[in-house]
């Protein structure tokens, strides 16, 4: 439409209306906080969310100090939700040793219909972190431990899914002393199978999965690596593919180093999963997502959604439950300046590509959580402020 020769309270009206539509589509998020576990909390670097006891709330796995190793167990969020209560699952291994890992999964293993959870099993990154990991998962309600293998030192990502689409959970982890990425194919919950075992010099943290080139099976995203399932029994090679070295172009071995968070979501319904990123650590301030409409050719397009450093919490779900993906941004309180570490709620204005900032809170969010906590239809988030936190909070969100 030419609007040139429209008379001026027309075109005023117009304008109104657009600028009023635009305004209509940013709604201010709002949360009310409550304290799950007040003290207590010491080094929960690893943790996974599920609802443990199927009594229609959100729970949590968590390992105790995983910066010397602790205990594996679990916390049951209580009714009131202004509190939980723990479960320890094992105060050690099964042949001793502590259990340490940056990171926690869980799911149904023995897919008999309620949640386990992986168990790894050595000394934690603090201590030195050069042993090798024993994987283990514990059968839900018994907690009875299962051997799965042995993994590289020292393990700072798992994703339990099913990757070759045989009805089975599988096992992908990144390995930050080795650089490896290593995937372990279940063949029964007793049997497991190392299919992958992938080393890459800058590899170090931040692991998701998704169907990124859209032929069916699940390939693995690491400190923005592309691993592309081969298919089958996945024993063929898995191929190394950088999206972009913006993200893994820092030579040497410091934790601070290539350290990112991942996503993969289809966020434009095109079948093929894209990548949100952001920096975990130092150097890099950016949140961005990329698609591909040929990943094998590496032509991955970068859109940038706003900028948040030592952004240690990265999620994507729909916060104000208009339909479209929105993303949580979440600056480690321990890092920087611990009263200027905002966490950051940009809403989708449902382009994918404009995004309206909201500042949560300035006090950090480390490896924080978005789920539908009590079952009400919208999104919350479990919030860590920082890698030394002593707490744990659930942010309810209140705008329905």
């Amino acid at each position: 439409m030419n609007y040139t020769n429209l008379p001026k309270y027309t075109f005023g009206l117009l304008l109104i209306t657009l600028l009023g539509s635009a305004a209509l589509k940013y709604k201010s998020i709002t949360f009310e906080q409550r304290k799950l576990v007040s003290e207590g909390a010491e080094w929960w670097w690893a943790r996974s969310h599920a609802d443990v006891n199927q009594d229609g709330l959100v729970d949590f796995f968590v390992i105790n100090n995983n910066a010397r190793g602790g205990w594996l167990g679990w916390y049951e969020t209580q009714p009131d939700l202004n509190s939980s209560k723990l479960h320890i699952i094992a105060e050690e291994g099964p042949e001793g040793g502590p259990f340490a890992s940056g990171d926690l999964a869980s799911g149904d293993i023995d897919n008999d219909g309620d949640i386990d959870v992986l168990g790894p099993v050595g000394v934690g990154e603090w201590e030195g972190g050069e042993d090798p990991i024993q994987m283990y998962w514990y059968e839900n309600p018994s907690w009875t431990p299962h051997f799965i293998g042995e993994f590289p030192p020292f393990t700072k990502d798992l994703d339990l899914t099913d990757l070759n689409n045989d009805g089975k959970l599988d096992l992908a982890a990144t390995c930050f002393s080795t650089r490896k990425m290593v995937v372990y194919r279940q063949d029964s919950p007793e049997n497991w199978t190392e299919v992958a075992n992938v080393h890459v010099d800058n590899l170090h943290e931040g692991q998701h999965v998704g169907d990124l080139d859209g032929d069916g099976d699940i390939d693995v995203v690491s400190t923005a690596y592309w691993f592309e399932n081969p298919g089958d029994d996945m024993t063929d090679e898995w191929t190394v593919r950088n999206i972009d070295p913006y993200w893994n172009s820092d030579e040497g071995r410091s934790w601070e180093y290539n350290s990112t968070k991942i996503v993969c979501v289809d966020i434009d319904d095109d079948g093929q999963d894209e990548v949100f990123i952001s920096c975990s650590e130092k150097f890099r301030d950016r949140i961005a997502w990329y698609d591909s409409p040929n990943p094998q050719e590496g032509n991955w397009t970068m859109h940038e959604i706003g900028k948040n450093t030592f952004s240690h919490t990265l999620q994507v779900g729909d916060v104000d439950g208009d339909g479209d993906y929105d993303v949580l941004s979440g600056n480690n309180g321990d890092q920087g300046d611990p009263e200027n570490s905002p966490v950051i709620l940009f809403i989708n204005q449902g382009d994918n590509m404009n995004w309206e900032e909201q500042v949560l809170t300035k006090t950090g969010a480390y490896n924080s959580y978005l789920a539908d906590i009590e079952g009400d239809g919208d999104l919350d988030f479990f919030r860590y402020d920082g890698h030394e936190s002593t707490f744990y909070e659930l942010w309810l969100n209140q705008t329905k």
